[in-house]
């Protein structure tokens, strides 16, 4: 899978960002610009799909907006149920599950996002999933930025699969070494489609 094709088709900036999820970070990417022309992507989703494939998934969960445009291609791959993860109202990084006839105790989930930074909306896909009684058995992004390849292994305990990857910095808003040395944020990256922080 060629990295940098997967990474230019999400146009990144480099700057200070406020990514709408109490992280900031130095590059935004234009995630909607991901799904512009889905016969781009096609490629990458069947890439993603092979990946989970070997964890025999029953289910795959995509956090809404884009995760869950890229996780319902991949769950149609793998001829699976999809399920869309839900913003909690008043919360920033907490997402539910609708509930399924009889449930998804014991069904193995693959979670997938378009972009993984800090981390923060797979985190809390995990964390429903889990709550639910389903058993989390990979995660699957066309991007990786920053350290999200070696945190999604170490601290939410699932194999990891990206299409592509890019180095970025990101950090919790109020430790932000950026906003320390008065560096202002970069204007026109306030519309939340940023790349989740790596952690999510």
């Amino acid at each position: 899978m060629e990295s940098s094709e997967v990474v230019g088709l999400a146009r990144p900036r480099r700057g200070h960002f406020d990514l709408g999820t109490g992280y900031h970070g130095d590059v935004w990417l234009d995630l909607d610009a991901l799904f512009l022309r889905p016969a781009r992507l096609r490629p990458h989703v069947e890439w993603l799909a092979e990946r989970l494939r070997e964890h025999s998934p029953d289910a795959v969960c995509g956090p809404l907006e884009g995760g869950a445009f890229l996780a319902y291609a991949v769950a149609d791959l793998l001829g699976v149920a999809f399920l869309a993860g839900y913003r909690s109202p008043g919360q920033a990084t907490g997402y539910h599950l609708p509930s399924v006839p009889g449930g998804i105790g014991g069904w193995r989930v693959a979670v997938v996002d378009d972009a993984v930074n800090a981390g923060t909306a797979v985190a809390a896909c995990l964390r429903e999933l889990r709550a639910q009684g389903a058993v989390p058995v990979a995660v699957a992004a066309l991007l990786a930025l920053g350290e999200a390849n070696a945190m999604v292994p170490a601290r939410l305990g699932v194999p990891f699969y990206p299409a592509g990857t890019m180095p970025s910095r990101a950090w919790p808003a109020p430790e932000c070494p950026l906003c320390a040395d008065g560096v202002p944020v970069t204007p026109g990256a306030d519309d939340g489609r940023s790349a989740p922080p790596a952690g999510r």
